[in-house]
Protein backbone atom coordinates (compact mmCIF):
# COMPACT_ATOMS: atom_id res chain seq x y z
CA UNK A 1 0.00 0.00 0.00
CA UNK A 2 2.56 2.75 1.03
CA UNK A 3 4.43 1.73 -2.65
CA UNK A 4 1.39 2.18 -4.55
CA UNK A 5 0.93 5.61 -2.24
CA UNK A 6 4.04 6.66 -3.02
CA UNK A 7 3.83 5.87 -7.14
CA UNK A 8 0.49 7.73 -7.06
CA UNK A 9 2.06 11.26 -5.30
CA UNK A 10 5.33 11.32 -7.75
CA UNK A 11 2.83 10.88 -10.62
CA UNK A 12 0.95 13.87 -9.35
CA UNK A 13 3.84 15.70 -8.70
CA UNK A 14 5.26 14.61 -12.52
CA UNK A 15 1.51 15.69 -14.22
CA UNK A 16 1.80 19.72 -15.19
CA UNK A 17 -1.03 22.11 -12.52
CA UNK A 18 -3.95 23.36 -14.31
CA UNK A 19 -4.12 27.02 -13.30
CA UNK A 20 -7.22 29.22 -13.29
CA UNK A 21 -6.27 30.04 -17.37
CA UNK A 22 -4.92 26.62 -18.39
CA UNK A 23 -1.49 24.45 -17.78
CA UNK A 24 1.46 26.47 -16.51
CA UNK A 25 3.62 28.31 -18.55
CA UNK A 26 7.63 26.97 -18.42
CA UNK A 27 9.36 30.66 -17.55
CA UNK A 28 12.51 31.96 -19.55
CA UNK A 29 16.48 31.85 -17.98
CA UNK A 30 16.93 35.67 -18.92
CA UNK A 31 19.84 38.11 -19.03
CA UNK A 32 18.48 41.57 -18.29
CA UNK A 33 20.79 44.31 -19.57
CA UNK A 34 19.73 47.90 -19.02
CA UNK A 35 20.17 51.42 -17.21
CA UNK A 36 18.41 53.60 -14.12
CA UNK A 37 14.79 53.51 -15.92
CA UNK A 38 14.95 49.81 -16.75
CA UNK A 39 16.11 47.75 -13.34
CA UNK A 40 13.47 48.82 -11.44
CA UNK A 41 11.29 47.58 -14.11
CA UNK A 42 13.67 43.73 -13.90
CA UNK A 43 13.31 43.99 -10.23
CA UNK A 44 9.50 44.49 -10.04
CA UNK A 45 9.16 41.66 -12.54
CA UNK A 46 10.73 38.82 -10.56
CA UNK A 47 8.47 39.83 -7.91
CA UNK A 48 5.10 39.59 -10.04
CA UNK A 49 6.11 36.12 -11.49
CA UNK A 50 5.21 34.97 -7.95
CA UNK A 51 1.27 35.71 -8.74
CA UNK A 52 1.61 33.96 -11.89
CA UNK A 53 1.58 30.44 -13.23
CA UNK A 54 4.83 30.53 -14.72
CA UNK A 55 7.32 28.19 -13.23
CA UNK A 56 11.05 28.53 -13.57
CA UNK A 57 11.46 32.44 -14.36
CA UNK A 58 15.08 32.86 -13.96
CA UNK A 59 16.58 36.40 -13.73
CA UNK A 60 20.18 37.58 -13.84
CA UNK A 61 21.22 40.76 -14.20
CA UNK A 62 23.99 43.25 -15.53
CA UNK A 63 23.23 47.71 -15.17
CA UNK A 64 24.77 50.63 -15.52
CA UNK A 65 23.31 54.31 -15.50
CA UNK A 66 22.01 56.35 -17.92
CA UNK A 67 23.56 56.00 -21.49
CA UNK A 68 26.49 53.11 -19.50
CA UNK A 69 23.37 50.99 -19.42
CA UNK A 70 22.72 50.53 -23.62
CA UNK A 71 22.99 47.93 -25.78
CA UNK A 72 26.76 50.13 -26.72
CA UNK A 73 28.22 51.18 -23.98
CA UNK A 74 27.83 47.76 -22.39
CA UNK A 75 29.67 46.55 -25.02
CA UNK A 76 32.56 48.76 -24.92
CA UNK A 77 33.01 48.34 -21.11
CA UNK A 78 35.18 45.36 -20.79
CA UNK A 79 34.08 44.79 -17.15
CA UNK A 80 30.37 44.72 -17.99
CA UNK A 81 30.48 42.86 -21.16
CA UNK A 82 32.42 40.20 -20.04
CA UNK A 83 29.96 40.01 -16.67
CA UNK A 84 27.29 39.36 -19.04
CA UNK A 85 28.95 36.92 -21.36
CA UNK A 86 29.72 34.56 -18.08
CA UNK A 87 26.33 34.54 -18.13
CA UNK A 88 25.88 33.67 -21.61
CA UNK A 89 28.88 31.29 -21.54
CA UNK A 90 26.74 28.78 -18.97
CA UNK A 91 24.87 27.89 -22.54
CA UNK A 92 21.38 28.07 -20.25
CA UNK A 93 20.46 31.81 -21.05
CA UNK A 94 17.48 31.51 -23.79
CA UNK A 95 16.29 34.95 -23.14
CA UNK A 96 18.17 38.41 -23.03
CA UNK A 97 16.22 41.88 -22.92
CA UNK A 98 17.79 44.96 -23.65
CA UNK A 99 17.02 48.45 -23.51
CA UNK A 100 17.33 52.09 -25.52
CA UNK A 101 19.05 55.24 -24.63
CA UNK A 102 19.90 57.33 -28.43
CA UNK A 103 20.50 56.67 -31.75
CA UNK A 104 24.37 57.10 -30.62
CA UNK A 105 24.17 53.64 -28.58
CA UNK A 106 21.14 51.46 -29.40
CA UNK A 107 21.41 50.78 -33.12
CA UNK A 108 21.25 47.74 -35.14
CA UNK A 109 24.72 47.44 -34.93
CA UNK A 110 25.11 47.75 -31.12
CA UNK A 111 21.78 45.28 -30.48
CA UNK A 112 23.40 42.67 -33.10
CA UNK A 113 26.83 42.27 -31.14
CA UNK A 114 25.01 40.98 -28.04
CA UNK A 115 22.84 39.24 -30.14
CA UNK A 116 25.77 37.26 -32.33
CA UNK A 117 27.26 36.55 -28.79
CA UNK A 118 24.04 35.44 -27.49
CA UNK A 119 23.24 32.89 -30.53
CA UNK A 120 26.91 31.66 -30.57
CA UNK A 121 26.47 30.23 -27.01
CA UNK A 122 22.55 29.33 -27.66
CA UNK A 123 21.22 29.01 -31.09
CA UNK A 124 17.26 29.30 -29.63
CA UNK A 125 17.73 32.47 -27.63
CA UNK A 126 14.74 35.08 -27.49
CA UNK A 127 15.62 38.60 -27.08
CA UNK A 128 13.52 41.42 -26.51
CA UNK A 129 14.06 45.00 -26.93
CA UNK A 130 12.44 47.38 -24.36
CA UNK A 131 12.11 51.44 -24.95
CA UNK A 132 11.23 53.43 -21.32
CA UNK A 133 9.89 57.10 -21.79
CA UNK A 134 11.31 60.20 -22.20
CA UNK A 135 13.71 62.47 -19.92
CA UNK A 136 12.45 65.09 -18.15
CA UNK A 137 8.63 63.97 -18.65
CA UNK A 138 6.74 66.13 -15.75
CA UNK A 139 7.46 69.18 -17.86
CA UNK A 140 5.95 67.67 -21.09
CA UNK A 141 3.17 69.12 -22.59
CA UNK A 142 -0.18 66.90 -24.36
CA UNK A 143 1.45 67.16 -27.84
CA UNK A 144 4.67 66.29 -26.79
CA UNK A 145 3.59 62.67 -25.38
CA UNK A 146 1.83 62.30 -28.41
CA UNK A 147 5.44 62.72 -29.94
CA UNK A 148 7.26 60.54 -27.91
CA UNK A 149 4.63 58.02 -27.99
CA UNK A 150 4.61 57.61 -31.94
CA UNK A 151 8.74 57.87 -31.84
CA UNK A 152 8.33 54.33 -29.92
CA UNK A 153 6.01 52.83 -31.36
CA UNK A 154 7.92 54.09 -34.79
CA UNK A 155 11.03 52.10 -33.46
CA UNK A 156 9.35 49.06 -34.76
CA UNK A 157 9.48 49.72 -38.46
CA UNK A 158 13.09 50.70 -37.92
CA UNK A 159 15.58 49.23 -35.88
CA UNK A 160 13.20 46.13 -34.88
CA UNK A 161 12.35 45.26 -38.37
CA UNK A 162 15.83 45.43 -39.46
CA UNK A 163 17.07 43.17 -36.61
CA UNK A 164 13.90 40.99 -37.59
CA UNK A 165 15.01 40.90 -40.99
CA UNK A 166 18.72 39.85 -39.92
CA UNK A 167 18.06 37.39 -37.38
CA UNK A 168 14.76 35.22 -38.79
CA UNK A 169 15.27 32.46 -36.97
CA UNK A 170 15.21 33.92 -33.66
CA UNK A 171 12.19 36.31 -32.14
CA UNK A 172 13.03 39.53 -31.42
CA UNK A 173 9.93 41.21 -29.19
CA UNK A 174 9.61 44.54 -28.77
CA UNK A 175 8.14 46.05 -25.94
CA UNK A 176 7.84 50.16 -25.42
CA UNK A 177 6.76 50.17 -22.22
CA UNK A 178 7.76 53.72 -21.51
CA UNK A 179 3.95 53.71 -23.15
CA UNK A 180 2.27 52.80 -19.78
CA UNK A 181 4.42 55.96 -18.46
CA UNK A 182 2.60 58.11 -20.72
CA UNK A 183 -1.25 56.81 -19.85
CA UNK A 184 -0.37 57.04 -16.25
CA UNK A 185 0.50 61.09 -17.27
CA UNK A 186 -2.28 61.34 -19.25
CA UNK A 187 -4.61 59.40 -16.51
CA UNK A 188 -3.43 62.01 -13.53
CA UNK A 189 -4.03 64.75 -15.35
CA UNK A 190 -7.61 63.85 -16.05
CA UNK A 191 -8.11 62.86 -12.70
CA UNK A 192 -8.48 59.55 -13.35
CA UNK A 193 -5.26 58.05 -11.24
CA UNK A 194 -6.90 58.22 -7.26
CA UNK A 195 -4.52 59.13 -4.80
CA UNK A 196 -2.09 60.19 -6.77
CA UNK A 197 -0.91 64.15 -6.21
CA UNK A 198 2.03 64.87 -8.33
CA UNK A 199 4.24 63.79 -12.03
CA UNK A 200 6.89 65.14 -9.14
CA UNK A 201 6.54 66.90 -6.25
CA UNK A 202 8.28 70.51 -6.93
CA UNK A 203 8.78 70.02 -2.99
CA UNK A 204 12.23 67.90 -2.84
CA UNK A 205 12.41 67.48 0.43
CA UNK A 206 8.86 66.21 0.75
CA UNK A 207 9.00 63.69 -2.29
CA UNK A 208 12.01 61.82 -0.58
CA UNK A 209 10.01 61.30 2.74
CA UNK A 210 8.86 57.73 2.17
CA UNK A 211 5.08 58.24 3.68
CA UNK A 212 4.80 60.54 0.72
CA UNK A 213 6.81 58.82 -2.11
CA UNK A 214 3.61 56.93 -3.71
CA UNK A 215 1.95 60.31 -4.35
CA UNK A 216 3.91 61.08 -7.55
CA UNK A 217 4.76 59.08 -10.26
CA UNK A 218 8.16 59.89 -11.13
CA UNK A 219 11.12 60.57 -7.84
CA UNK A 220 13.18 63.35 -9.44
CA UNK A 221 13.23 65.73 -12.60
CA UNK A 222 15.06 63.28 -14.57
CA UNK A 223 12.07 61.13 -14.53
CA UNK A 224 13.45 58.26 -12.47
CA UNK A 225 10.07 56.01 -11.62
CA UNK A 226 8.02 55.70 -8.50
CA UNK A 227 7.07 51.91 -7.76
CA UNK A 228 4.00 52.49 -9.81
CA UNK A 229 5.37 53.27 -12.66
CA UNK A 230 8.16 50.83 -12.40
CA UNK A 231 5.21 48.00 -11.87
CA UNK A 232 3.20 48.79 -14.33
CA UNK A 233 6.03 48.32 -16.49
CA UNK A 234 6.98 45.07 -15.52
CA UNK A 235 3.40 44.56 -16.13
CA UNK A 236 3.97 45.07 -20.01
CA UNK A 237 7.39 43.43 -20.02
CA UNK A 238 5.68 40.28 -18.46
CA UNK A 239 2.15 40.44 -20.57
CA UNK A 240 4.67 40.68 -24.14
CA UNK A 241 7.32 37.86 -22.96
CA UNK A 242 4.72 35.15 -21.87
CA UNK A 243 1.50 36.42 -23.82
CA UNK A 244 -0.29 36.34 -20.39
CA UNK A 245 -3.99 36.71 -19.70
CA UNK A 246 -3.63 39.57 -16.56
CA UNK A 247 -7.26 39.14 -16.05
CA UNK A 248 -6.16 36.28 -14.29
CA UNK A 249 -3.63 37.06 -12.57
CA UNK A 250 -3.98 38.55 -8.63
CA UNK A 251 -4.42 42.06 -9.02
CA UNK A 252 -1.13 44.17 -8.65
CA UNK A 253 -1.23 46.71 -6.02
CA UNK A 254 1.40 49.77 -4.75
CA UNK A 255 1.12 50.63 -1.10
CA UNK A 256 -0.55 53.78 -0.74
CA UNK A 257 -2.39 53.52 -3.93
CA UNK A 258 -5.65 50.46 -3.01
CA UNK A 259 -7.73 51.98 -5.97
CA UNK A 260 -5.87 51.79 -9.03
CA UNK A 261 -6.36 48.79 -10.71
CA UNK A 262 -2.81 48.29 -12.22
CA UNK A 263 -3.79 44.86 -14.07
CA UNK A 264 -6.89 46.91 -16.14
CA UNK A 265 -4.37 49.68 -16.98
CA UNK A 266 -1.44 47.08 -18.43
CA UNK A 267 -4.21 45.43 -20.44
CA UNK A 268 -5.36 48.63 -21.93
CA UNK A 269 -1.63 49.68 -22.25
CA UNK A 270 -0.77 45.95 -23.76
CA UNK A 271 -3.71 46.49 -26.75
CA UNK A 272 -1.18 49.15 -28.00
CA UNK A 273 2.12 46.94 -28.26
CA UNK A 274 0.57 43.31 -28.84
CA UNK A 275 0.18 43.94 -32.42
CA UNK A 276 3.98 45.32 -32.65
CA UNK A 277 4.51 41.51 -32.54
CA UNK A 278 2.23 40.28 -34.51
CA UNK A 279 4.51 38.55 -36.65
CA UNK A 280 5.05 35.84 -34.43
CA UNK A 281 1.10 34.85 -34.74
CA UNK A 282 1.82 32.62 -36.99
CA UNK A 283 4.06 30.64 -34.88
CA UNK A 284 1.24 29.96 -32.64
CA UNK A 285 -0.72 28.44 -35.53
CA UNK A 286 1.94 25.90 -36.41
Amino acid sequence: MKFLLSITIALLWALPVLADHGIETKGFNGLYMGHSFFRPSAEQLDKIMSDSETINHRQVTVFAGGANGSPGRLWQNKKKRLEAQKHLDTKKIDLVVMTYFSPLDSSVQDYSQWIDYAISQNPKTTFMVTIPWGKQLYKATANQIDILKKTSIGFNKTVIQELREKYPDNRILFCPYGLGTYELVERFRAGKLPGVKHILNGNRWKRKQPESQHEQLLNDELGHPSELVAKLGALLWFQTLYEYDLQTLKPQKVSGLPKINLNEIALAVGKKIQPLNAVYEKEKVK
